[in-house]
């Protein structure tokens, strides 16, 4: 069905959860050891042990954008703020903790370091866990994160035997991703895509061309073009003539990622809810 050309003008809609009270724990850990960064930080359910930790690394944290704040931003951004991480995992239904390495500029060094990566983790688990439980991992990235979590994947293999699942929100947005697969033996990968696309990077390309091109290639992909977000409460502001009770048909001109604010907006929506679908639909957790 997901490779015959008549079916992309078809809708299939991803179903959530109805958001829930966020029931989560956040935490803060100040890492003394290696210095790239200097913050951990995190949440878990409140009920109780996680059944898996997931990584997420952030995109980079410039400091022109934070004022002696980096802890509160850097983390608070990702968990309570525009990544709404604790919804999201909540929403999900599954019991799941995230961890969030933070720093300024590029974190790459902290990302391939096995041994204090895995001290981290471990420490954490003893603060919070009362010991070592070693949980299965899951990786996450967004945006430029993904060059992050590529040498993770690539650098800590006795980490990566753990990992089950692998998400990437549109870190193939970003020029110089090609080859990135994210993948791992074992584990399941979703790499959520807008319409600009490792094979896309000289020049934007329709929604369906989009969708025929993805659909019938890497079962890993979920395309995410502009057309599927069009009931999206705040598609107005890219969309705005499309305005109640007029619903346009996908494949419709106006439905189209036609230039860079259509592009970013779809490169800030992605991560904001797709969390969610990612955590919902993996089965291993």
């Amino acid at each position: 069905m997901l490779v015959d050309p008549a079916q992309l003008k078809s809708d299939y809609l991803i179903n959530f959860r109805a958001s829930v009270t966020t029931d989560m724990h956040t935490f803060a850990f100040e890492v003394r050891a290696g210095g790239i960064v200097p913050f951990i930080a995190g949440a878990l359910p409140a009920s109780g042990k996680p059944k898996a930790w997931l990584i997420y690394f952030r995109h980079t944290a410039q400091r022109k954008n934070f004022n002696n704040d980096l802890l509160e931003l850097g983390g608070g951004d990702y968990l309570l703020g525009r990544m709404q991480a604790c919804a999201q995992i909540t929403a999900s239904g599954k019991s799941v903790g995230v961890i969030i390495p933070i720093g300024f500029g590029s974190i790459a060094s902290f990302a391939q370091d096995q041994a204090l990566i895995a001290q981290c983790i471990r420490e954490i688990e003893i603060s919070l866990l009362g010991g070592v439980a070693n949980l299965p991992l899951l990786g996450a990235c967004n945006s430029d994160s993904i060059f992050l979590l590529d040498k993770f994947l690539q650098k800590c293999p006795l980490l990566r035997a753990r990992i089950k699942a692998i998400y990437d929100f549109d870190g193939s947005h970003r020029i110089g991703s090609e080859g990135i697969t994210l993948s791992v033996k074992g584990a399941q990968t979703l790499r959520y895509m807008g319409p600009r696309s490792p094979q896309n990077n000289k020049g934007p390309e329709t929604d369906q061309q989009f969708l025929a091109r993805t659909m019938g290639g890497n079962p890993a992909v979920v395309p995410l073009a502009l057309s599927r977000w069009r009931l999206h409460r705040e598609f107005g502001i890219v969309r705005p003539t499309d305005a109640p009770p007029k619903v346009r048909k996908k494949g419709e001109l106006g439905l189209e990622a036609l230039n860079e604010n259509d592009f970013n907006w779809l490169h800030h929506r992605i991560p904001s809810c797709m969390l969610h679908h990612g955590l919902a639909s993996t089965a291993a957790i």
